[in-house]
Order: C-alpha cells, then sequence, then structure tokens
C-alpha cells in the first residue's frame, strides 16, 4: 500500500510540526500514515525508545482499530475487543502495555467518569466528546520517531561493520600468532552483545587490520550478459559512468533544487550524510517501506536512493502513488537507465528564479 497527495500532505505535516515548521491549519486530520508504516517507523527506534515487541503489539491492536479515515485518532475499543485482538492476553498485561505507552509519550488516556469509551455528540452545537485512549501524541510525533529510527539504521549498520572488522582483525593475528591473547579475547567478545565503543577498543589491541575498500556510491550488481562467457559485451553507458554523473551533484545543488523537501529537515542539510539521513528520514512518510527502501540502496546505490526520494518531495503534486513510483524508478524496468542525479538537475532549472529579460 502507497500513499497518495493527501496522505503525504498529513504525514509531511506531523513531519513539520514537530520541527515547528509550516502551519498547521493547512491540512485535515483524515487519512494519517498506514499501520504498518506507523510500526515499522517504531519497531526500528523502539530500542532508543525503551519499547519491548509486547508493547508494540498492543500498540498495534489499538492502531488495528482505527478506521482509514477520521478526523481523530481516538480508539474506543473495549478491554474485551484488545483482549481479543491480541489473542487472549489478560486485561492485566495490557493495562501495564497501556501504561508504559503512555509513559513513552505514545498514546494519552482520556477517560470517562465510569472509564468506559464512547462518543458522545452534540450536533446541535456541532461538538462532541470522545473517551477513550488517544493516539493523537503518537502521530504528532511520528517525525521525530522517523529520525531515530534512521540513526538507529545507521548504528545497527554500523555496529555489524565493526563486528567483521573485529573477527577478521582477530583471525589474521591469530594466522600470524595461534596464541595470540587480544584476538582470542575478541572472539569470546563477540558471542555477547557489543557497543560501537567496545569493538573500537577491542580492535585498538590488536595487532592485525583487514584491509577496507572505498565504497562506491551505487552498489549496483554487475549486470550480465546473454551468455555465460567471461567476455562482456561493451555498454555505451557503463556503471562507473552513472557513478560519476550522480557525484556531480552537490548537497547544496540538492538542498537549492529541492527547496519542499529541505524545509521539513531538523537541521540544515550541509553535506552526504545528513542529505542520506534525511532522505531515509522522509521515506516512510511517503508510503515507502523501510524494506522497499532497503532493496533501493542496494540496486541503486544509498545516494541514489536518497536523491530518489528529495526529488519525489519536490514534485509531489505531480506523483499519484509514491510506494509505486518509487518502486518503479528504483527497481523496476526504468532502474537501468534511471539517474537521479539528471533529474534533480531537471528540478533545479524549474525551481531556479527567473532572470527579467533585457531588451
Amino acid at each position: 500500500m502507497t500513499f497518495g497527495r493527501r496522505e503525504f500532505a498529513m504525514a509531511v505535516h506531523h513531519l513539520s510540526a514537530a520541527a515547528g515548521q509550516r502551519p498547521g491549519d493547512l491540512l485535515s486530520a483524515d487519512n494519517p500514515p498506514e499501520r504498518h508504516i506507523v510500526l515499522s517507523i517504531l519497531r526500528k527506534a523502539a530500542p532508543a525508545l525503551g519499547l519491548k515487541p509486547p508493547v508494540l503489539a498492543t500498540l498495534d491492536a489499538m492502531l488495528s482499530f482505527l478506521p482509514p479515515q477520521r478526523g481523530h485518532h481516538m480508539v474506543f475499543a473495549s478491554n474485551e475487543s484488545l483482549v481479543s485482538r491480541l489473542n487472549g492476553l489478560s486485561e492485566r498485561t495490557i493495562r501495564r502495555h497501556v501504561e508504559q505507552l503512555v509513559d513513552s509519550g505514545l498514546i494519552a488516556r482520556r477517560d470517562s467518569p465510569n472509564r468506559k469509551r464512547f462518543t458522545r455528540r452534540n450536533r446541535t452545537d456541532g461538538l462532541c466528546l470522545r473517551f477513550g485512549f488517544d493516539l493523537a501524541p503518537l502521530f504528532s510525533r511520528l517525525g521525530d520517531f522517523a529520525r531515530i529510527a534512521a540513526q538507529m539504521d545507521e548504528l545497527r549498520e554500523r555496529l555489524d561493520y565493526l563486528r567483521a572488522k573485529l573477527r577478521a582483525a582477530a583471525h589474521l593475528s591469530l594466522a600470524r600468532d595461534a596464541e595470540d591473547t587480544s584476538a582470542l579475547a575478541a572472539l569470546r567478545a563477540l558471542r555477547r552483545k557489543l557497543t560501537v565503543e567496545d569493538c573500537a577498543a577491542l580492535l585498538d589491541q590488536l595487532s592485525e587490520s583487514p584491509v577496507e575498500n572505498a565504497l562506491e556510491d551505487a552498489a549496483q550488481p554487475e549486470e550480465m550478459t546473454g551468455n555465460d562467457g567471461q567476455n562482456v559485451r561493451h555498454h555505451h553507458r557503463s556503471t562507473k559512468e552513472n557513478i560519476d554523473k550522480a557525484r556531480t551533484i552537490s548537497a547544496q545543488d540538492v538542498v537549492e533544487a529541492c527547496p519542499e523537501a529541505a524545509a521539513f529537515a531538523q537541521e540544515p542539510v550541509k553535506d552526504e550524510h545528513q542529505l542520506v539521513r534525511h532522505g531515509r528520514t522522509l521515506a516512510p512518510m511517503l508510503g515507502i517501506s523501510p524494506e522497499l527502501y532497503a532493496e533501493a540502496e542496494k540496486r541503486i546505490g544509498i545516494r541514489s536512493a536518497a536523491l530518489t526520494i528529495w526529488a519525489m518531495v519536490q514534485m509531489q503534486d505531480r506523483i499519484g502513488r509514491f510506494g509505486a513510483y518509487f518502486r518503479s524508478l528504483t527497481l523496476g524496468p526504468r532502474s537501468a537507465g534511471f539517474d537521479p542525479a539528471r533529474l534533480i538537475r531537471s528540478l533545479a532549472r524549474q525551481t531556479a528564479p527567473s532572470c527579467p529579460r533585457t531588451i
């Protein structure tokens, strides 16, 4: 499932509200980010938020009671309904999960005097009273959670890399000296959870280190020819050529060409790291799942995937289904010749101020 223009508008409204940008009276409160996108963001951000999977399962059950189009984020489900939706989980456990969600600032309780959950309407005055679990805090902070999820992704990637580097360094040290105590200690340490600092400290104690190569921006798989021979036919537009073209676009060029995307950043985007991180933050707001985005990063490269997101936000009014469009550009038949840098340059010409004509 993907977002349309209205859903994206609501999503970026939540993102900008957290950053104190853009007035909120331009958008309505219906069609918020879909449930699977919200849960995907929260699962990645959960370690930083201190949320366990069972608590997220209770939140997922609450989200399942919200209608797709609505003017509120209130859950009116009874305890019995929640127990049923959670496959018989006890009410006592659900109450404990609710308290943790309240303490985490994800939901708020709007209790009626008798603790029942319902809506009471006054159609004459056009007012109503709603009592139940209010999920508005979750949606208002979704942009912050998306940023935390992106940071957790980067931390996991760095930690996985350091663990692999540590293991390789330890084996290299043992190949030189089978009794190397530091290498043996490093292999034992890898059996438990390690922080980035732990890995760095253990690497400093080893005498050997594996060879590290520069990472190319677009990690595309090698294109195969029609036969299994080793002689590869010449391609007019090579992968290397595409990589070089992408690198001609600086972070400042992207910011100037895509002011709509830049407006939702909490801080000015000045370098490649911030450019990629902001792309990862905006992707869920477009209804692009982390799995799809990760697949695109593998296919066309980390930087190219981020540039695609920036461009899509800038041209949002011309896109009907964001997820389908992103998949088509990065993974579909069009991906072979797709150059996000060319798209950014085209947007730059459109956003550049027109010069007065001289006579």
